[in-house]
């Protein structure tokens, strides 16, 4: 059974894992770049346009989606990978909601709600525990593609 509560033993045991592998100031270095770069600003505006086409190719696929109907569909599955990706390009990058919006033809108020939504439905995750799942696996896969573009 795999553990799910992580405690700092376990942190301990990766560091080491790490500095086994890596050397200690190999993995100094690897904690301060995803220490430091987990967010794009407005200045890295290509940078900033690959996210966007990574996070919605990694929408599409962990919630096992067809990419043709992932800007239209309202079927919840749909509904709840593009909030995501609202949230996570919100959260990452200093993107303005409106620019977010214009990126999926959606308006600024369109992606403030699901923002916000996504938020609420973050805070009680034992009511959600499949959109839940789905989401950190996204935005583990977010960050460590903004870390590996920084």
């Amino acid at each position: 059974m795999k553990k799910t509560v992580h405690d700092y033993h376990d942190l301990q045991d990766s560091i080491d894992n790490l500095i086994g592998k890596f050397g200690l100031p190999k993995t100094i270095e690897v904690i301060d770049s995803l220490t430091n770069n987990t967010a794009l600003t407005t200045k890295d505006k290509e940078k900033t346009k690959l996210l966007l086409i990574f996070v919605i190719a990694q929408s599409i696929e962990v919630f096992d989606l067809k990419e043709e109907s992932f800007y239209s569909s309202p079927v919840q599955e749909y509904r709840e990978a593009r909030m995501s990706c609202y949230y996570l390009l919100k959260k990452y990058t200093d993107s303005s909601y409106a620019k977010i919006g214009e990126n999926f033809k959606q308006s600024k108020r369109a992606i403030l709600y699901n923002y916000h939504k996504c938020d609420e439905i973050l805070s009680i995750p034992q009511f959600y525990k499949s959109f839940v799942e789905k989401f950190k696996i996204l935005e583990n896969n977010t960050i460590n593609f903004i870390a590996k573009l920084n």
